[in-house]
């Protein structure tokens, strides 16, 4: 039997007999779930702090928080409730939202190019760019997000390219959902508008009350952000204007004082890690955007110009928002969502033609797959070695076990030697939920940030942690306390008698140091150093 061939004469990879299987990218997705899941399971990492915050949230669920909507932590809660108050528990929510996500992206693609083999790369693709598959190991906002950002993608492609008005009504309500997890989901809606422009004289006619209506089915996520927010003097938006050293932010009051300058930097630190976090695909996408327009039809053009579109407005708003404050690589992640169903293309048409720009990038996204999904279970190892060991930020999900159980050690001391219950104080809200999560019984754990100077957390919104509230301070005065964090003046004006303990083992920040302090009063009289004062 002859090998079957590309185009008469290049023979095909050998992996094309099984992309071209009906039912390949379901079982490539599900055996990537389960091996996601059977490691999440096994893994011996602690969580990191979003995570332990994240599953704080879950104990105290409410119409949004400080800065997140609900999202994140109703799939905790859900989670922990049918599976238990375990680490897997908090993380398996990930792995089954790359998977959803990855499932509408293979949708895109057969919608598209009605092609097994685009289909079937379309998945490859999906869990191939780095930023996904590392959200699909832990729980943070960025996996259930990434799927809602594939499946309002998935529906406003089929209402634009097909002229299915009632999928307008499935992408309002995927947004409404989307902006439950991150409010940057709402950057489709002028992605849409800028695809229903480019391609108004290549597509169906859209039925623009269709449109409208069902775009205006978002509005049903943002109701409960904003009557939470309307609550508490609009926290989330003073977190966000906070982050871009804005006046009305919640960093005005700080230690952090104003927005550092402007450093030419930040942009080039956005393209580069843009250019890391998409990895081969985002080079897949952008190669088919130009390959179409020159060796495809003009249908397969105009799907392209569409995915482009959907995916240039949140790429921009984050490049322009590295002039005004450093970003983060997660940050920009939605706009390769768009972008893979377009480099499935590219990969079968540069085998077909030879290209081999396209075909490196493809090699390129294989090899970045292959070294993702072997990071996690060598990152011990990697992190010892020499050259690269210092760049694994290894002590972020290993260690917090022994910690916690040092830190229970010196509770049960500090009960013992002063025969009060202990209260437990941290100067950040990442160490508060972790020792939250880890020490014995889930205590309540306090975050004294806002009041010694730091920004405003969700623990300073809920009146059990607030610290500043007058009925848990009639609770809490006169007790001794565990403090983690801060130079002594942090605590010192809140207690009596202070004494530093040193760094409890496996301390995560080598900067830090832990506390005893008895007869606990308040923070009221606690006030920033003064310029030349000297501050242990």
């Amino acid at each position: 039997m002859d090998q079957p061939t590309t185009n008469n004469r290049h023979p095909a990879p050998w992996w094309f007999t099984i992309a071209d299987k009906p039912f390949a990218p379901l079982a490539l997705l599900t055996l990537v779930l389960a091996l996601t899941l059977l490691w999440q399971y096994l893994s011996p990492f602690t969580l990191i702090e979003d995570e332990a915050h994240y599953w704080e949230w879950s104990r105290r669920l409410d119409w949004s928080y400080y800065s997140k909507g609900p999202g994140v932590a109703l799939l905790i809660r859900a989670s922990t409730t049918i599976l238990g108050n375990s680490e897997f528990a908090i993380r398996a929510p990930a792995a089954l939202s790359v998977f959803l996500g990855a499932s509408a992206c293979v949708l895109t693609a057969r919608e598209l190019f009605k092609d097994r083999i685009i289909t079937f790369t379309a998945a490859v693709l999906y869990l191939g760019v780095p930023g996904f598959a590392f959200s699909s190991m832990l729980m943070t906002i960025d996996a259930p997000y990434l799927a809602c950002w594939s499946f309002a993608s998935f529906f406003a492609v089929r209402a634009l390219l097909r002229g299915r008005s009632r999928d307008w009504f499935s992408f309002g309500i995927t947004l409404a959902i989307g902006f439950l997890f991150k409010y940057t989901i709402l950057l489709l809606l002028p992605g849409v508008l800028l695809a229903i422009l480019l391609t108004r004289n290549k597509r169906p006619r859209i039925n623009p009350s269709a449109c409208l209506l069902g775009s205006s089915l978002v509005l049903l996520g943002l109701v409960p952000v904003l009557v939470w927010n309307s609550n508490h003097d609009w926290a989330t938006f003073r977190h966000l204007l906070g982050h871009l050293g804005m006046h009305g932010g919640d960093t005005e009051n700080t230690l952090a004082g104003p927005s550092e300058p402007f450093s030419i930097l930040w942009p080039l630190e956005f393209l580069a890690l843009f250019l890391l976090v998409g990895g081969g695909p985002l080079f897949l996408g952008l190669f088919a955007w130009r390959n179409t327009k020159l060796h495809a039809p003009q249908q397969h053009h105009t799907a392209a110009t569409t995915l482009v579109a959907l995916a240039l407005p949140v790429a921009l708003f984050y490049f322009l928002v590295s002039f005004k404050a450093q970003t983060e690589g997660n940050w920009p992640m939605s706009a390769f969502v768009s972008l893979v169903p377009l480099g499935a293309w590219a990969v079968k048409d540069a085998i077909a033609r030879n290209d081999r720009p396209v075909r490196s990038a493809w090699g390129a996204a294989i090899v970045s797959i292959l070294l993702v999904f072997a990071f996690f279970p060598l990152a011990n190892f990697l992190s010892t070695r020499r050259i690269i060991g210092p760049y694994i930020p290894i002590h972020r999900i290993t260690g917090m076990r022994e910690h916690a159980q040092a830190a229970q050690h010196a509770l049960d001391q500090l009960r013992q030697e002063t025969g009060l219950e202990p209260i437990i104080i941290t100067d950040h809200y990442g160490r508060a939920s972790l020792l939250a999560y880890y020490l014995d019984g889930h205590p309540t754990v306090y975050c004294a940030s806002a009041l010694v100077g730091g920004r405003k957390t969700q623990y300073d919104l809920w009146p059990s942690t607030d610290l500043a509230n007058p009925s848990l301070l009639i609770q809490l005065r006169g007790r001794p306390a565990l403090l983690f964090g801060g130079p002594e003046r942090t605590w010192s004006t809140a207690f009596d008698n202070l004494t530093n303990i040193g760094p409890l083992p496996a301390e995560p920040k080598s900067h830090q140091t832990t506390y005893t302090g008895l007869r606990f009063t308040d923070f009221s009289s606690w006030r920033p150093a003064q310029p030349g004062e000297h501050t242990p």
